[in-house]
């Protein structure tokens, strides 16, 4: 069984200063509330993801109740480009994501002469398998597609030869198919040439799974760098009001491969 926490705050800013000047080198760093599996997060500045060369992301925290907390470092010089009307604002996002429907659809070839029925097992509101033949040879080239129902955010696929997951070198990855509603049907491809091994008792079963997940996004307090006019410096505030308040959300969150995101829970 796979057991997801959700964390129970958004995230925090750590290492601020409480000011600074042009010039100054900024060096904060992002952590996530306690959560299984852990956040992925993300740095924003004025509303713009960071670049990655200014992030460093760290091994996560391990809690004594077996939660993890990701931490994710920003480092960067304080230049006038950064002040928008005079104010910088930084932010932290966290997402999560949280399986809650899964559907499969299997194919189940043989290599023996005669074919005694018809293996496929398609689910009706499950992913659709096409290109698949129900009698294969060693030396044959498996050569299918699996294609989601239609979903938002998207499903992720799977797929499995035999009950074991696929070699990443046997899948080929499509561009979704796009819907005028904004939802979308994910699309994977199975590539392989048959080797004895892939047969156990002369079946070879062909598995494709949809897994549709709920994303959870949670932003930190802004911190909000300002130049005040009777101050020397740039004024940090922690903005703890409006938007900038832990808000938490149901979004859509695709990661290419995420899925950097991975987040997998097995």
């Amino acid at each position: 069984m796979c057991l997801s926490v959700l964390p129970e705050r958004g995230p925090t800013i750590l290492g601020a200063k409480s000011r600074y000047s042009i010039a100054d080198d900024l060096n904060v760093t992002c952590m996530s509330g306690p959560s299984k599996p852990p956040s992925f997060l993300q740095w924003f500045v004025n509303d713009k993801e960071v670049p990655q060369h200014q992030t460093t992301r760290m091994p996560p925290l391990r809690h004594t109740d077996g939660l993890l907390s990701s931490m994710l470092g920003l480092r960067f010089v304080v230049v006038p480009q950064h002040l928008k009307n005079g104010v910088l604002t930084l932010s932290c996002r966290a997402y999560i994501s949280k399986a809650y429907l899964s559907t499969k659809s299997e194919i189940v070839a043989t290599n023996k002469a005669k074919i005694a029925e018809n293996h496929a097992t398609l689910n009706q509101d499950g992913p659709s398998i096409t290109g698949g033949r129900l009698r294969y040879q060693e030396g044959n080239v498996v050569n299918v597609n699996c294609t989601a129902m239609k979903s938002h955010p998207p499903a992720e696929l799977r797929w499995y030869i035999n009950d074991k997951e696929a070699n990443r070198d046997y899948l080929r990855l499509y561009l979704p198919i796009r819907y005028p509603d904004g939802q979308e049907s994910t699309l994977l491809g199975l590539r392989f040439t048959v080797q004895p091994r892939h047969f156990q008792r002369g079946e070879m079963r062909l598995r494709c799974v949809a897994t549709l997940f709920n994303v959870t996004n949670m932003r930190s307090e802004d911190m909000v760098i300002s130049n005040r006019q009777e101050s020397s410096g740039l004024v940090v505030v922690i903005n703890s009001s409006g938007v900038g308040g832990l808000a938490l959300k149901q979004t859509a969150l695709w990661i290419t491969v995420f899925l950097l995101i991975l987040m997998r829970c097995r």
